[in-house]
């Protein structure tokens, strides 16, 4: 009977252990360390790794686009060289033309009766020099036999002098009129082509003020004017090849600069620079709209805005970091014990 009483509380404790384990393996089972890698962070984009040479957050200049102009590279408004009627215009808008190539010509009719003039007044001016020559030398033969007074030998010889003196002046006069008729027909002084015809057959133009009958243009080159920043002075140089984009054409070509300006206009902090585009299949206008791309050598990029160091120095960084490591393994190679010899136990 007094064994009893003590198996009661084994059982209740048995029963409670077993109460216990029967709650901890309806508790859910944690996944292992090692079954599942442990979550990854995000992390913001850095954007397009920098091109070689450029430091992050450095502007590079030499990719950005700058708006220019396309112009001839040379360019003839024609006028008349004296005032008139237009006779006869040779030349239509768009046609090629060569460099002496008459252009236009106004009506010469009364230029004509001007030499017809002064021929007539060189002819009189040589009968009166004859005529006086010939006296002159009637008085010197009086005058030798001294038949006549000084003076009136002295009147021979200056009626002389004023008849060569009147010859002069017609041929002077001869000459302007024979100019002026000359000056009816206008040439090319380029070759080129007719981009402008302003005026037509009948019309009156003038010398003073002048009036422009034609524009000859030479499009052969195409002449791109830009405005950069002043800080992409150190990307552009004379001889420098860029590139120009035609956005109406689709069309993408070399240019080389050929002239910077030799101020910067201090309002907007630019500087003017002047390509050449060749252009002699006739593809490109005069007048379009142009973007021009600087393309410097790779480590001529500008630092940034705070102030950082050019990219020939940020190239020569790595340099000096493998020169600070060899020195470090070195001394640390003197530092080390020497090993053992073979002979030592």
């Amino acid at each position: 009977m007094t064994a009893r009483p003590q198996l009661i509380p084994l059982v209740l404790a048995g029963l409670l252990v077993a109460a216990c384990d029967a709650k901890e393996a309806e508790k859910p089972t944690l996944p292992s360390s090692q079954a599942s890698a442990p979550p990854t962070i995000p992390t913001p984009s850095k954007g397009p790794a920098p091109q070689p040479g450029v430091k992050a957050g450095a502007r590079d200049l030499s990719i950005e686009r700058y708006v220019g102009t396309a112009l001839p590279k040379q360019e003839a408004e024609l006028g008349p060289r004296m005032s008139g009627t237009l006779a006869t215009v040779d030349v239509e808008e768009g046609q090629l033309v060569k460099k002496g190539q008459v252009l236009f010509r106004l009506d010469a009719r009364s230029t004509r009766l001007g030499v017809s003039q002064a021929e007539t007044g060189l002819q009189g001016a040589q009968i009166a020099r004859d005529n006086a020559k010939r006296e002159l030398e009637r008085q010197q033969q009086l005058a030798a036999k001294g038949t006549i007074a000084a003076a009136v030998l002295e009147r021979a010889e200056s009626a002389y002098n004023s008849a060569e003196n009147g010859v002069s002046q017609a041929e002077v006069a001869l000459s302007m009129a024979r100019r002026g008729t000359a000056d009816s027909a206008v040439i090319s002084p380029i070759d080129g082509l007719v981009a402008h015809k302003f005026k037509d057959v009948g019309e009156t133009v003038t010398m003073m003020p002048p009036t422009i009958v034609v524009v000859i243009q030479d499009q052969s080159v195409l002449e791109v004017r830009a405005r950069i920043p002043e800080a992409a002075l150190r990307l552009v140089h004379v001889g420098d090849q860029v590139t120009a984009h035609f956005s109406a054409l689709g069309v993408s070509r070399e240019a080389k600069v050929v002239r910077v300006q030799p101020t910067v206009d201090a309002a907007t902090r630019t500087i003017e620079i002047v390509t050449d585009v060749d252009n002699k299949d006739g593809t490109l206008r005069p007048g379009m709209y142009v973007e021009l791309e600087l393309r410097p050598p790779l480590a001529s990029v500008l630092p940034g805005a705070e102030g950082e160091e050019p990219a020939a120095e940020a190239k020569a960084a790595p340099d000096a970091k493998a020169e600070v490591a060899k020195a470090t393994r070195g001394k640390t190679a003197k530092s080390d014990p020497p090993p053992p010899s073979a002979g030592t136990h």
